[in-house]
């Protein structure tokens, strides 16, 4: 944290760029939006906002710059950005970077870094803030609430620590809980029905003793979607949405019960030789983005773990205790 405060301390009058993540989420959004509004930068997404973050770019009316020209910056500071691929097209030369991901493979390239794993990118960036003693104001704080509340799933995945963060941002703001509520209040009933939906058209398969479920929501909502499945009590869900040529496709496991899994790897074997855009992921939880069709992917996913059971006998699913499952 000190370096790179020392570092952005030390560029704080250049022309500065605020970049996040290519189908920016409200983690990314509202990350962004905090810092470029501290340090005077502009704020910018390679190509998209993820459709269920529109709502709330629109709510606090940020200026969004698309597909930038990085190149017209003197430094570019990355947050919420784990992978290269998720620049497409925005890929700084040199750059600061703030991100929350544990596997992060834009680290050793960067000038300096504030990396820690946390539930969102916001609560770093909220650090930061402090760190350069700059106090919020009610729409930073409600940005920074979004985020946090989108990357917990409206915290039911958050630590004790995240919640007392998010009080102290909404605090420091001068805003109540129900005045974040509101601010995502339509997002938040077009989740409902996007992933309702999902859930009454979810197909289950059984791959060794893991329950895998796969769905094609009717909008990209394909994140909240896993993740709905996994509360619901998949092992493993997986997801896809098809934007005419283009798919978007999330893979996520429940970490107690496939610990044996690695989503990562999964994935990138099942889209090997499809064209794409972006590919990450992590042993939990991976998405790749790409020219393909949705359906197509998800079985070759499928059938892809039938593979990873023949070989070895990975899909045997047990709880955190570690007894075989009933």
């Amino acid at each position: 944290m000190d370096e790179f405060i020392q570092v952005l301390r030390h560029n704080m009058d250049r022309n500065l760029l605020v970049l996040c993540h290519d189908d920016a989420d409200s983690d990314a959004l509202g990350a962004a939006y905090v810092l470029a509004s501290v340090l005077g930068a502009d704020m910018a997404v390679p190509r998209t906002v993820s459709e269920h973050a529109r709502e709330l770019q629109y709510r606090l009316r940020m200026q969004v710059i698309f597909q930038p020209d990085v190149s017209q910056y003197d430094l570019v500071i990355l947050v919420d950005t784990a992978d290269p691929q998720q620049l497409p097209g925005c890929m700084p030369a040199q750059y600061l970077l703030i991100d929350h991901h544990p596997d992060n493979k834009l680290l050793a390239g960067a000038l300096a870094s504030l990396h820690a794993e946390s539930d969102s990118a916001c609560q770093l960036v909220w650090q930061v803030c402090r760190r350069l003693e700059r106090r919020l104001d009610a729409n930073l704080a409600l940005a920074l609430g979004a985020g946090i509340m989108g990357d917990t799933r409206y915290l039911t995945t958050a630590a004790n620590s995240t919640l007392i963060d998010l009080a102290m941002i909404l605090e420091e703001g001068g805003v109540a809980y129900n005045d974040l509520l509101r601010v995502l209040r339509v997002t938040s009933r077009i989740e409902r029905e996007v992933r309702l939906q999902a859930a009454l058209s979810a197909t289950l398969h059984k791959v060794g003793n893991c329950l895998v479920v796969t769905a094609v929501p009717v909008r990209n909502y394909v994140y909240y979607v896993a993740m709905m499945l996994l509360e619901l009590g998949a092992d493993i869900a997986v997801t896809g949405f098809q934007q005419q040529a283009n798919c978007f496709i999330r893979l996520a496991k429940n970490p107690a019960v496939a610990r044996c899994l690695n989503m990562y790897e999964v994935l990138a074997a099942a889209v090997r030789d499809l064209p794409r855009s972006n590919l990450w992921g992590s042993a939990e939880y991976a998405g790749f983005n790409g020219q393909a069709d949705a359906g197509a992917v998800l079985q070759a996913v499928l059938a892809r773990l039938e593979v990873v059971q023949a070989e070895h006998g990975l899909c045997q699913c047990r709880d955190a205790a570690g007894a075989p499952p009933d």
